[in-house]
C-alpha cells in the first residue's frame, strides 16, 4: 500500500520541498473527491486546515502532518494538543458508530453509512469507522481514535492499515483514568512507523490524567527470533476459515517459531459491560463488579503464565473479514478477539497479514502489559505491505 508517510511527509516539510500548506490542499482535494464516495467525514474544517497550515512551525517531527480527528473528542484532548505541538493538522471530523446502534462495526455521518475502500458494499468497521476509511484511501497517513473493545483495531482489520492499543494508560485522556479502565486512546496508520512516533509523541501524564503512564520514547525494534503462541479465537466463535488460513500461512512464511502452550481464558462477554458501565457512570451492583474483577486477575494471571514460554499471542484481530455496510442493526460477533486485551489493558496492534475474498484480514498481536515495543516488533515482522484498494 504505497504512500507517502507521515514522517516522509514532515521530513519534505522541513526541507522547504513541500509547504504546510501544499499538504493540506493535497489531502483537502482527496477528501472532497472521495468523500461522497466513502462518507468518512463527519465534517471537514477546510478553513482551519489552512489557518493552522499557514502558522505551523516547519521544524515540528510532525510538521504539516494531515490527520483526521474522531467525531465527538473533545478539543482537549491531549492526543490532540500534543499531537498538533508537534505541528501535524487536523482536517475535520472523521464518522464513528451511531449512538445505540446494534452494532457499532461501521460508521454513519447523519445520512449515509461509511464505506469501505476495499468493497463499496462493506463497512471499514468501527467504531472508529470514518479515519480507518480515510487512512486506507490515502487521504491522510493518521488518524485518531479510542479503543474499548477493538474500535481502533477492528476497523484496522477490515481496512487493511495498522492500528494499536497500548498498555492501558499509554496515552493519556481528558477524562483521567476510568473506573473501569477499558479505553485507550490511539492511532490509526497506514505506515506502522508513523503510527510509533505518533503514538510517543503524546504519551506521559497529562494534567487532565497524571495517572497516565510514563513518556513512551519510541523504540528500536527488535527482530529476534520471536516465539508465539497462535489462537484462532479466545471464545466459542471460530473465525472464518479463510481468516485463518491467511494469519497461519503468514506466520508460517515470516520467520517466527509458533509455540503450542495451554491458554484458559474466562470468557468476557460477563465483565466487559460491568467495566464499560462504570467508565461511563452507569450503574452496576457490588457483585457484578466483584464478578468483573474476578475475570479480570484470572485472565491476566492466564496470559502470564503463557508470556513466560512465548514473547507474544497471535489471534486474527476479527473473526471476518468486513462485512456489509449495511448490516448495522444485526448483531455481529466478529471482534471477540479483541475486547478481552481492553478487559486486561494489555498492548495489542493490528497489522495487514493478507487477503481472503479480496478483503483485508488483521493478525493482532498481544504482549504483556508495559511491552509495548515488543508487540510492535513482532508485528512488524508479521505484517505485509497489500496493494492499494481500488477506492482510493
Amino acid at each position: 500500500m504505497s504512500r507517502r508517510t507521515a514522517l516522509r511527509t514532515a521530513e519534505l516539510v522541513r526541507s522547504g520541498e513541500l509547504t504546510a500548506m501544499e499538504v493540506v490542499e493535497e489531502a483537502l482535494d482527496a477528501a472532497c473527491r472521495l468523500d461522497p464516495v466513502l462518507h468518512f467525514l463527519a465534517e471537514l474544517d477546510a478553513d482551519g486546515a489552512r489557518r493552522a497550515a499557514e502558522r505551523v512551525d516547519p521544524a515540528g517531527p510532525l510538521a504539516g502532518v494531515p490527520f483526521l480527528v474522531k467525531a465527538r473528542t473533545p478539543p482537549e484532548s491531549p492526543i490532540l494538543t500534543r499531537l498538533t505541538a508537534a505541528g501535524a493538522i487536523p482536517i475535520g471530523w472523521s464518522t464513528r458508530a451511531r449512538t445505540g446502534a446494534v452494532s457499532l462495526t461501521f460508521g454513519w455521518n447523519g445520512y449515509e453509512y461509511t464505506r469501505n475502500p476495499w468493497d463499496l458494499s462493506c463497512s471499514p468497521g468501527g467504531s472508529t469507522a470514518g479515519g480507518a476509511a480515510a487512512v486506507a484511501a490515502g487521504v491522510v497517513p493518521l488518524a485518531t481514535g479510542g479503543d474499548s473493545g477493538g474500535s481502533l483495531r477492528i476497523p484496522a482489520s477490515f481496512c487493511g492499515i495498522v492500528g494499536f492499543k497500548g498498555t492501558y494508560g499509554r496515552i493519556p485522556r481528558p477524562t483521567g483514568r476510568g473506573l473501569g479502565e477499558l479505553t485507550t486512546a490511539g492511532f490509526l496508520a497506514a505506515d506502522l512507523g508513523d503510527l510509533i512516533h505518533a503514538t510517543s509523541l503524546t504519551t506521559g501524564p497529562h494534567r487532565l490524567d497524571p495517572t497516565a503512564l510514563p513518556h513512551w520514547p519510541v523504540p528500536p525494534l527488535d527482530q529476534r527470533a520471536w516465539r508465539v503462541a497462535y489462537r484462532p479465537t479466545l471464545g466459542a466463535c471460530p473465525p472464518e476459515a479463510g481468516v485463518d488460513r491467511v494469519i497461519r500461512q503468514r506466520l508460517a512464511e515470516c520467520g517466527v517459531q509458533v509455540v503450542d502452550v495451554p491458554l484458559n481464558l474466562a470468557p468476557t462477554d460477563e465483565a466487559w459491560p460491568v467495566l464499560s458501565a462504570l467508565d461511563n457512570g452507569r450503574g452496576v451492583t457490588t457483585a457484578q463488579v466483584q464478578r468483573a474483577r474476578e475475570i479480570r486477575d484470572h485472565n491476566n494471571t492466564a496470559l502470564a503464565d503463557l508470556f513466560t514460554q512465548v514473547d507474544a499471542l497471535i489471534t486474527p484481530t476479527t473473526l471476518t473479514v468486513a462485512h456489509g455496510y449495511d448490516q448495522h442493526e444485526q448483531s455481529i460477533v466478529t471482534g471477540d478477539p479483541c475486547w478481552t486485551f481492553n478487559v486486561t489493558g494489555h498492548p495489542a496492534v493490528s497489522v495487514p497479514a493478507g487477503l481472503s475474498t479480496g478483503l483485508p484480514v488483521g493478525a493482532q498481536v498481544t504482549t504483556p502489559h508495559g511491552t509495548d515495543a515488543t508487540a510492535l516488533a513482532v508485528a512488524q515482522r508479521i505484517q505485509i505491505d497489500l496493494p492499494r484498494p481500488p477506492t482510493g
